[in-house]
Order: C-alpha cells, then sequence, then structure tokens
C-alpha cells in the first residue's frame, strides 16, 4: 500500500504552520518597508494627513467630549440572573424615535432627551466569584469565563449593568432610572416577595433554633445537673442510674449566630428586586482619552497617507485603467 502524496504527519503540519507565520511576517515586514518609501517619497502628503488625524484626533478626545464607563453591581433579591439580563435587554436593545414611540430608552425609563444626552451602549456583565465564597472578586467584561467553570463561579444574585456617557451630571439620574424600571416590572416583583418572604422565614427559624439550643442548655446546666444520678419514674418501667455527662452546645450555637448574621445582611439588603450595592460609578479612565485617541490618530494618520500617496503616484496607471 503506497503513501499518498498529501498525507503529512505531525512534523509536516508544524513545520507548514511556522513556514506560515515566516511569510506573514515577511509580508508585513514588506509592507512596512513600502510605506516607509513611500512616506520618503511623498512626505508632504503623509505629513499633511498624520496631521489632520491627529487634530481629527485630538478634537474628539476634547474634555468636554470625553466618554467614560459608568458600572454598578447590583443584589437580584428574586429574580435570576436570566431574568434581569432578559429585562435588561429591553434597554440594551432601545429602538430609535422613529421606529417606535414606546420601545425608546427614553420612553422606557421615563426621563427627556435631554437627561439622556450622551448616554449609550447599555449592556450587563456577570459577576464571579473565584473562592465560592459568596464575595464577589472580578467582573467578566469580556465573556472569557464559562458558565460551567467549578473555580470561577458566576454568583447567582450579583449583577454588573454598564452605560457608556460624556454627560456626566446625569450620572445618577440615569442610573435611578434604570433600577426604577427593573424594579417595575412584574416579573420582576413576583420573584422578589417570594425571595423576601422566604428570608424572614428562615430568619424566624434560625433564631427559634437558637432559642431552643439556649433552653436545652440552661436545662441541663441548673435543672438536671451533673455527678452520680437516679432517676426512677412510676408511669415508666425502669430506672437511670449513673452519672451522666453534659454536651456543650457552644458551638452549635455560635454557628447558628452565624448563619443568623448572614440571614440577617442578606434581608438587609433585600428591599427591592433590584438594589444597586455602592452606587453608580464613574470610570476615571475615559475610553476617548487624550494618549490613546493621539496614538490612533498617528497610526491611522499615517496609514491612510502612505494609500493617498500611492494613489498620487500611481494617478495615470489608475486614470489609464477607468478609461480601458
Amino acid at each position: 500500500m503506497t503513501k499518498c502524496e498529501n498525507d503529512m504527519n505531525l512534523y509536516d503540519v508544524c513545520r507548514e504552520f511556522f513556514r506560515a507565520i515566516g511569510r506573514g511576517i515577511q509580508a508585513c515586514g514588506n509592507i512596512l518597508a513600502a510605506m516607509l518609501r513611500i512616506s520618503f517619497r511623498q512626505w508632504w502628503i503623509v505629513l499633511v494627513v498624520v496631521l489632520a488625524a491627529l487634530i481629527a484626533a485630538n478634537y474628539y478626545a476634547r474634555r468636554s467630549n470625553r466618554i467614560h464607563r459608568v458600572e454598578a453591581v447590583v443584589w437580584l433579591n428574586g429574580p435570576t440572573i436570566e431574568q434581569a439580563e432578559q429585562a435588561f435587554k429591553n434597554l440594551e436593545n432601545a429602538l430609535p424615535n422613529g421606529l417606535s414611540r414606546t420601545q425608546t430608552l427614553s420612553a422606557q425609563l421615563g426621563l427627556t432627551k435631554s437627561q439622556l444626552r450622551g448616554v449609550h451602549n447599555l449592556r450587563s456583565y456577570h459577576v464571579i466569584d473565584c473562592k465560592h465564597d459568596s464575595v464577589a472578586d472580578f467582573v467578566d467584561f469580556r465573556h472569557r469565563v464559562s458558565r460551567t467553570d467549578t473555580l470561577n463561579v458566576h454568583m447567582p444574585n450579583r449583577l454588573c449593568l454598564t452605560f457608556y456617557t460624556n454627560n456626566l451630571a446625569a450620572v445618577d439620574t440615569v442610573g435611578e432610572a434604570i433600577v426604577n424600571y427593573l424594579n417595575t416590572l412584574p416579573q420582576m416583583r413576583d420573584a422578589f416577595l417570594k425571595k423576601r418572604a422566604l428570608i424572614e422565614r428562615k430568619v424566624q427559624f434560625a433564631q427559634d433554633h437558637i432559642e431552643k439550643l439556649d433552653s436545652l442548655t440552661t436545662a441541663f446546666y441548673f435543672e438536671q445537673g451533673v455527678g452520680p444520678q437516679f432517676q426512677a419514674n412510676r408511669w415508666e418501667s425502669g430506672f437511670v442510674a449513673g452519672k451522666r455527662e453534659i454536651k456543650f452546645f457552644t458551638n452549635v450555637i455560635y454557628s447558628e449566630f452565624a448563619q443568623l448574621d448572614r440571614l440577617n445582611t442578606e434581608l438587609t439588603f433585600c428591599t427591592a428586586p433590584v438594589v444597586v450595592e455602592d452606587g453608580f460609578k464613574i470610570n476615571p479612565n475615559a475610553v476617548n482619552g487624550r494618549i490613546k485617541m493621539n496614538i490612533i490618530g498617528l497610526i491611522a494618520g499615517w496609514i491612510i497617507g502612505c494609500l493617498a500617496a500611492a494613489l498620487v503616484e500611481q494617478r495615470k496607471r489608475l486614470i489609464s485603467w477607468l478609461k480601458r
């Protein structure tokens, strides 16, 4: 049986892979060299385009137009992550006023267009618990953590809500409107009422359990005592004789107190279907910061300038090709 000429082993695959990488690097080097040569020959065209790009970048990055990301971690009291995300998608996918008057962001949040000026790109992200200890560690802004990951766990009762704006004066107003919108949805409200009633029942049960353990401990300490015992009951056959040991319930009671403290903390936050943990915070690093935009403007201006210079150099061939 002869070997097919197209058959490749692992060594051949690796060799072709590195050859492709080498050809790619060589092609990038050739393009860079060609851009340097044309920049030298047509420097005045490239320079004008680069300056224009830098002026545009600095205008876009002016202080009055700085765009910041606003984010807040919220507690979900009753609604699931899926319910909250689905409700928030109505805001993410808000329509322009020309398509629908009821599905616009202004209509859903009950705000004016001036209050929503510059507000865009509403998104929700999962909060990750690395140690599975009910403590939020980071927000998965890039959606890299799998839902099946058992090490980095998606918190079932936390969600991060974000939006971008250059109108920083309206951040609190927009944040409150978003939370109010989510809290007024019927499905969110129903889930909250069930969750609130369940937590209150757990708190009451924990308190009763602690009282029972305390009463049991008191009965052992002060009513029955320790040491040699002799007990008999006329209504029951047999008797008890010997020394009885007391089992202390201190560790159990302290464990119940810790559980009660966790439940009280959960009950404190359970005041609405969606509760903001620490308010809507503005990220101080602007999306269109001056340094970032100047770098982008410089690179984009150089590329566009080289293309413009190439068109100028090849204008005769281009005109001749168009006249065919």
